[in-house]
């Protein structure tokens, strides 16, 4: 019997994979949906997946596991919690190694995002009796370059993303002031943090923070954009930056980013200097004039293929 952990649904990260798949996923299952959130450390105990019993195997589209006889496969987008110090902690540590390890080794699989990722897992994991296989990440259909256009006095870039240490999204402010002619669309839900770091840096007036737009919304302030910064040091996918190409527009990052280098390829600048404010400057400027352009976008991040290959890791592991 396969129960699949039906809490992980949003439109963001490991929520926005969850739903995606689950509602592709064509195999008979029962919605794991008690207990408390798959985030929470109290998940570890949670009733509904204590009660199953050995034949039972548990699919989450996440990395959260916990106390149960039945099999647990696991979805393990990154291993942030213990790469970033601003988002490690003792606690996490001794989760992921006495928690969620132990359960990737019993199921004797693991899936995961992302080439760059799928190395980190190896190598955290050192062992060969698991194999971990990378089923991809998906954008919707929706991120395309034909649609509506957001309507803008004045050429502008976009970030899209959180605030947090690891996405190092300050230094694009520092860069914004370094060129006066550039605009910045921050999609983020911390728009108090954002409206901070602009007024830092003096560049309120150039900067718009909003939050809670539709994906129909966001795509057409792709469409609109002259690109995509993404700054970030360390990514499991990088989301962003695939709906970005997928509507026509360019994305600069960072060369270390390897999840994010997977994706751009040649259709990106590669900033080599990360904390830069000059490096991220000269980027925004070639963005802007226009200099560089994207290939027709592909379809290689499709949800049904996401969907499609974890159900047959599941479907492999004798699941359905």
């Amino acid at each position: 019997m396969l129960y699949v952990d039906n809490r992980w649904r949003g439109h963001h990260g490991i929520a926005r994979f969850g739903k995606e798949v689950v509602d592709r996923i064509d195999l008979p299952f029962t919605a794991l949906r008690g207990g408390p959130k798959p985030t929470s450390p109290l998940d570890v105990l949670n009733p509904s997946r204590l009660a199953l019993g050995s034949q039972a195997a548990i699919y989450s589209p996440g990395y959260n596991a916990g106390l149960t006889i039945a099999r647990q496969f696991l979805t393990v987008h990154d291993l942030i919690h213990l790469q970033v110090d601003e988002e490690s902690s003792s606690l996490k540590k001794l989760y992921y190694e006495r928690v969620v390890k132990p359960a990737i080794l019993r199921a004797g699989v693991v899936m995961t995002v992302s080439k760059t990722s799928r190395h980190h897992l190896v190598e955290w994991l050192q062992t060969d009796v698991v194999d971990v296989i990378d089923v991809g990440n998906g954008c919707s259909a929706t991120f395309n370059p034909a649609g509506p256009i957001y309507s803008a006095a004045d050429p502008y870039l976009m970030y899209v993303g959180n605030i947090k240490a690891h996405k190092n999204a300050e230094v694009l402010f520092e860069a914004l002031s370094l060129t006066p002619d550039a605009r910045l669309i921050v999609v983020a839900s911390e728009t108090a943090q954002v409206e901070g770091l602009a007024r830092k840096w003096g560049v309120s007036e150039r900067v718009m923070a909003t939050t809670g737009v539709s994906d129909d919304e966001l795509a057409a302030m792709y469409r609109g954009s002259s690109g995509l910064v993404y700054p970030s040091r360390l990514e499991g996918f990088g989301l962003p930056a695939a709906e970005s190409l997928a509507c026509g527009r360019p994305v600069a990052y960072w060369a270390g980013c390897g999840s994010i280098a997977e994706i751009v390829g040649k259709n990106g600048l590669v900033v080599t200097e990360l904390s830069s404010s000059e490096a991220w400057a000269d980027a925004m400027r070639t963005m802007l004039s226009d200099q560089f352009h994207v290939r027709q976008p592909s379809d290689a991040h499709r949800w049904p293929d996401v969907a499609l290959k974890v159900q047959d890791v599941l479907t492999s592991r004798g699941i359905a």
